[in-house]
């Protein structure tokens, strides 16, 4: 095997040789190297590297002090050393933890954990009461009609820079200094033209439709040509929850029969609401979340009846862009629109408080 003449010269190599001797062959290993040796004798000396100079350096001023220095005195300075290193250590280790981003970690996270364990922690009391008294839960399935995205939405401002960025380096390449010689100009001007979508758009043989509708400029939400950039929700306005207050805004949702499945249950829930002639698809015979509900004393005794209160069942059901829409001939509820996710927040927020509002916020 043989070795690199840089890690050979690292060893003390002595050797000498003969007065008017042309060639002197030193053997490293099995690796030999030939040099013509003018001197009659030749000493080839280590070469340390900068770090271990430094170190043996360090060691033997080191050494030279630690023979002056008492052995309670040698105590002190290795103590000393040590504390330095660890201090040093830990001031690396704090500013690790910001060098690369100053915001903080997790926002999103522990705020979501923060609402979410008392959640859980006022669901499991709930439980226990209905257990102590001796009620059952009434099963109500609630559901939440999806239209998807019709367009793409808006880019970000750093999406954008780096669309700019990968289309200018697909186009020209990478790029040298010009005194390396290793660019060259392109054969022809034209092909080295990065086209912005302003000019893409007006180069089609046709005129695309507008991002925004007049639907958004009027405000009207009982349309599904709106908000195209991003998903709506079906909103009706109903007292079918029996709420003191009267109607309020909501799913379309209905009680489970006996022996009917959930998901037919959530079928029923939006015919019964706003007809039969949307064209729905659901992806899950599962729900996606479910909540709970205590009947308040207040509740007439006809709609409460012996139950503690009611667990909400929540599906996801999604539009089918083939045709179809709220038939309000045939629509049960007081009213009904078409909102995106913070519209729906917004209201629930304004008719229930802030934490139903947080509840909605992450399922939709």
């Amino acid at each position: 095997m043989s070795m690199c003449f840089r890690q050979a010269a690292r060893r003390t190599l002595l050797c000498t040789a003969s007065a008017g001797s042309t060639k002197q062959a030193i053997k490293f290993g099995t690796h030999h190297v030939h040099n013509n040796l003018a001197a009659a004798s030749t000493t080839i000396l280590q070469r340390e590297f900068s770090a271990a100079a430094k170190k043996k350096q360090a060691n033997n001023g080191k050494n030279n002090n630690a023979k002056e220095l008492t052995y309670q005195e040698r105590k002190e300075v290795e103590k000393k050393l040590r504390r330095e290193t660890y201090e040093q250590k830990q001031t690396r280790l704090e500013r690790l933890k910001t060098r690369r981003d100053h915001s903080p970690k997790d926002v999103k996270r522990t705020l979501f954990r923060s609402w979410w364990d008392k959640e859980m922690m006022y669901h499991n009391k709930l439980q226990r009461m209905a257990k102590k008294e001796g009620k059952p839960w009434r099963v109500r399935v609630a559901v939440m009609v999806e239209r998807l995205p019709v367009v793409t939405p808006d880019e970000e401002e750093w999406e954008q820079d780096y669309n700019d960025l990968r289309d200018f380096l697909e186009t020209f390449g990478k790029e040298y200094p010009a005194e390396t010689g290793f660019m060259f100009a392109p054969d022809k001007s034209e092909d080295h033209v990065v086209e912005s979508d302003e000019d893409m758009i007006a180069g089609l043989p046709f005129t695309p439709a507008p991002r925004e509708t007049e639907a958004d400029a009027s405000g009207d939400v009982k349309t599904l040509d709106r908000q195209l950039k991003t998903r709506l929700y079906l909103t009706i306005k109903s007292d079918t929850e029996g709420n003191l207050s009267g109607p309020r805004w909501t799913l379309p949702s209905t009680i489970a029969e006996t022996n009917e499945s959930l998901l037919a249950a959530a079928e029923r829930a939006v015919s019964d609401s706003v007809g039969s002639d949307l064209k729905l698809w659901c992806p899950s015979n599962a729900p996606m979340a479910v909540n709970m509900r205590v009947y308040n004393d207040k509740l007439p005794e006809s709609f409460r009846e012996n139950y503690f209160g009611e667990k909400i069942f929540y599906y996801r059901v999604q539009y089918d862009n083939t045709g179809g829409d709220v038939d309000e001939a045939a629509m049960k509820a007081d009213d009904y629109a078409w909102l995106t996710r913070e519209e729906v927040v917004d209201r629930i927020e304004e008719e229930r408080g802030k934490h139903q509002a947080r509840f909605f916020h992450y399922m939709l």
